[in-house]
């Protein structure tokens, strides 16, 4: 236990965690038990809300820390984007929640804190398990991911990094994206003076659309819907579904299951695919990957992965689609009120501003969004 200045300069009690690699200080009211997981741009740790065993119930929580964002003005921008996003769309049963939020200076602890409730597993971890999949399962976890994509496209967002491990899963089966670190609004009223390319996309490579590889214009929602019908098949499959070690593996791979692109589809958007079309591969039959999908299954497959984005299916078609027929509930499928407003991204040009506007997000999240954790 210790104290520490906050950044209003009052102290505030303090606990920390440390091993080898990890460095985290939590207000003394959570207690941090171990690290769950680690990827490029932060860790996760669990923690308990000390508060809670006043009440005799354990709350754990999951704690993401967001690192090395204060030296580098785009990785603030990431931290503050993702944070925007979580405040966005906080609330809806199928989008991870966000509890609460810090930020710290003292090094080695700095970053971003984002206390978020806690998910036993991710679809990755429950898709490589023993658990046997009923098609009422895979139903119902694709429409609890749909909808949560509903919800997320009505405010004219773009998620970018839809995959199994992104999708958390909770005791009660209940499903909740997260990780919007890559998330992008893409209304074009917030573009204004600033160009509307959108660049910088490095989602993980299994489960990027064919646009995504073969070019750098402006995309659209149907990135997200591709990566939804490569988690369906892989819900099927038990394995990825487009599994590449790089770009040009991952061209063939949607190659040997798709066929070669369409030419027409290959000229309208320009893509440079000369070098790859001289070998001719014949689309595999979906029935023949996946022999026990039911036919629903099988249409909405192909409707999902088409080469051509405008081919595809739009979330509301999706959820019309005779697969969750018997899954559907269409008066619980709220949609945003309001566009995600991303001009903010516009109003801070260096590390200081940046900061500010950090700080700015979290007291505003303090001061109206807490949810208490006492009981």
């Amino acid at each position: 236990m210790s104290s520490v200045k906050n950044r209003n300069g009052y102290m505030m009690s303090c606990s920390t965690y440390t091993d080898n690699e990890n460095h985290f200080l939590v207000d003394s009211r959570y207690e941090i038990i171990k690290v769950l997981g680690k990827g490029s741009y932060g860790v996760v740790c669990l923690a308990i809300d000390a508060k809670s065993l006043n009440s005799g119930h354990e709350h754990k929580i999951a704690i993401k820390k967001v690192t090395k964002i204060f030296n580098k003005d785009i990785l603030l921008i990431r931290a503050i984007r993702e944070l925007k996003f979580m405040k966005f769309f906080r609330g809806h049963k199928n989008i991870s929640t966000l509890i609460d939020l810090d930020v710290v200076y003292v090094k080695p602890y700095d970053g971003l804190y984002c206390f978020q409730e806690l998910a036993d597993l991710d679809l990755a971890r429950v898709l490589y398990s023993n658990v046997q999949f009923s098609e009422f399962h895979i139903q119902n976890f694709m429409y609890q991911i749909m909808c949560g994509i509903k919800y997320i496209h009505s405010a004219d967002v773009i998620h970018r990094d839809l995959k199994p491990g992104n999708i958390l899963v909770t005791t009660q089966g209940i499903l909740k994206i997260c990780d919007f670190g890559l998330a992008r609004g893409i209304n074009p009223k917030y573009f204004k003076n600033r160009s509307a390319t959108i660049t910088n996309y490095v989602a993980t490579r299994w489960y990027r659309a064919p646009e995504l590889i073969l070019s750098t214009k402006n995309y659209t929602k149907a990135v997200d819907i591709w990566a939804a019908g490569c988690i369906l098949g892989e819900l099927f499959g038990r394995r990825p579904l487009f599994p590449g070690k790089n770009s040009n593996e991952q061209i063939h791979e949607l190659f040997k299951i798709l066929g070669n692109p369409p030419l027409d589809t290959v000229k309208k958007y320009n893509w440079k695919v000369e070098g790859l079309l001289w070998v001719k591969y014949k689309p595999v039959k979906w029935k023949s990957l996946y022999p026990f999908a039911p036919h629903e299954a099988i249409n909405l497959l192909e409707k999902l992965l088409q080469w051509d984005y405008k081919k595809r299916l739009e979330v509301e078609q999706i959820l019309g689609h005779a697969f969750f027929r018997n899954t559907r509930n269409a008066s619980d499928e709220p949609v945003s009120k309001e566009l995600f407003d991303f001009s903010f991204e516009g109003r801070a040009n260096n590390i200081s501003q940046l900061k500010d506007l950090l700080e700015l997000e979290v007291k505003h999240f303090k001061d109206t969004c807490k949810v208490g954790l006492d009981g």
